[in-house]
């Protein structure tokens, strides 16, 4: 473990040159301009709380390594609210100017912030790099407690300049958090004597590395960001002009074939597949949206459920284009997976705009915080985060093409009794006002882009063999179970009206 230890240390020096910290403390670069950088931070900073509750926390603590590293993690999730406090307390809500849906672009959509995106899916499928041994995930961990203290020592020099010039304290980027990024595990000293061998010791380098490449561009985006926005004093803002193109037809999905012939192998999964879906086509959930009688309207009962699906549906995009898709396809079902992967790729479009079709900017009022809370700390939308761990973890530990293609067809099979319900109440307010509900409306070709993979294969006509069938029944369970929380979710804030709407 000390050469890990070694390269940490050297890869904190070579950190602490990044052009951003002369800019962060050059003598022209007024305060408290350096703490604007926190939009670029955003899914990075609030989606860590995630990695710390779901990726490096082990359930079931087997030895004292895995105790330290559970115990570390703790105290790290609470980091996020103290970033919402300094979000509020530098006046970025006012600064920014955002309604929900445009912090929703910019967490989702915006090209600015694709960057972070990326880093934000491998860092949920870091139990599938370091197989979830303790010595590995410590040579990730330290690493990145390592590189946030150097952030931090920069950032708490502005803040506390900040302060005295203010009275203002910023807990996140002022000393109270540094005190917090000592730069070590908390766990360090039951790791510092642990020895690898080789093979774990050229992995636990590698991890090690990989987390400081994730640091160093992050540097660079929130580099970029303040040369292109807060120099010269303008807030990212969504282009203006309609991102669907409505009077083209759309290009018809390239969905693979999947009401063919089914190999022998393959056939148990076929029928817990339709197993499960007849079970999630009778939760009582959409027994409500069919028979919540005259006194909720269908935009109402869409209103009062749609913000829970935000997170999922926004995120989609992700999942699939850096979890399931292939970099560097090398068959053809690589690249019938990565066909599909392009046309799910471009919902959450349609997504956003049924939000401001629906009024939810209007109707929630959430400035940029609001919606941060809500996305990231709301206890029900912690459900439908994990669950999005839970995918992600699927997805980068099975490079199986048969095996990703089954998550994905049970992704999408999980959709249709869903998207077959919210098209009839879409067809009920597109009827009644001069609203467009295309997302909900299942129009989702209208989305659709030429694809560079255009391949839709026939895949369950091949031969599985046991593990690999294992795996994919695997897939097909967690994918409906998730489902089915997240629905009792959707009719839970139905009828308590959690979003109070009227």
């Amino acid at each position: 473990m000390e050469n890990v230890l070694k390269l940490v240390a050297k890869r904190q020096e070579d950190l602490d040159r990044h052009p951003l910290f002369e800019w962060m403390n050059s003598a022209e670069t007024p305060v408290p301009d350096p703490l604007l950088i926190m939009p670029a931070m955003a899914t990075f900073s609030m989606g860590f709380r995630d990695v710390n509750k779901w990726v490096f926390r082990y359930p079931e603590a087997a030895n004292e390594l895995e105790r330290g590293i559970n115990i570390h993690s703790f105290e790290d999730q609470t980091h996020s609210r103290l970033f919402l406090e300094d979000w509020k307390l530098l006046g970025l809500n006012e600064r920014l100017g955002w309604k929900a849906s445009d912090t929703l672009w910019w967490l989702f959509l915006s090209e600015a912030n694709e960057v972070a995106r990326g880093h934000g899916v491998y860092f949920l499928s870091m139990a599938i790099a370091d197989t979830k041994d303790p010595l590995l995930r410590f040579a990730q961990s330290e690493m990145m407690e390592a590189l946030g203290s150097v952030f931090f020592k920069h950032a708490s020099k502005i803040a506390i300049g900040f302060t005295e010039r203010t009275g203002i304290e910023l807990p996140y980027m002022g000393p109270f958090h540094l005190a917090l990024e000592s730069g070590h595990m908390d766990c360090e000293d039951l790791f510092v004597e642990q020895k690898l061998d080789d093979e774990r010791l050229a992995q636990a380098l590698k991890l090690a590395d990989t987390i400081y490449e994730i640091f160093s561009d992050q540097l660079d985006m929130w580099m970029i960001y303040a040369e292109k926005y807060i120099s010269p004093g303008i807030a990212p803002r969504p282009d203006l002009r309609p991102t669907i193109n409505r009077a083209a037809a759309g290009l018809p999905g390239l969905r693979p074939g999947t009401g063919g012939v089914v190999h022998a192998s393959q056939e148990p999964l076929q029928r817990l597949l339709a197993e499960r879906r007849k079970r999630s086509e009778a939760h009582p959930f959409y027994s409500w949206l069919e028979n919540r009688g005259d006194r909720i309207t269908a935009l109402q009962a869409l209103r009062r459920f749609i913000p829970m699906w935000a997170m999922d549906v926004m995120g989609y995009r992700d999942l699939n284009r850096y979890a399931i898709r292939y970099a560097e396809p090398s068959s053809d079902l690589h690249r019938t997976v990565n066909a599909w992967v392009d046309d799910l790729s471009t919902h959450n479009t349609l997504f956003l705009d049924d939000w401001k079709q629906l009024g939810l900017d209007e109707i929630l009022g959430w400035n940029s915080s609001d919606t941060l809370e809500f996305c990231y700390l709301d206890p029900q939308t912690d459900v439908h985060r994990r669950n999005i761990v839970r995918f992600t973890e699927l997805a980068a530990g099975n490079e199986d093409p048969l095996s990703r293609l089954w998550l994905m067809h049970a992704l999408e099979t999980s959709g249709e009794p869903f998207f077959r319900h919210t098209k009839a109440l879409a067809g009920e307010v597109e009827a009644n006002t001069d609203l467009r509900l295309d997302y909900l409306g299942d129009r989702h070709e209208l989305a659709h882009q030429p694809s560079v993979s255009p391949l839709a294969l026939e895949f369950k006509d091949r031969p599985m063999d046991a593990a690999g069938v294992e795996i994919a029944a695997e897939m097909i369970e967690t994918v409906f179970d998730a489902a089915d929380e997240q629905l009792e979710i959707s009719l839970d804030v139905a009828l308590s009206n959690k979003f109070g709407i009227r």
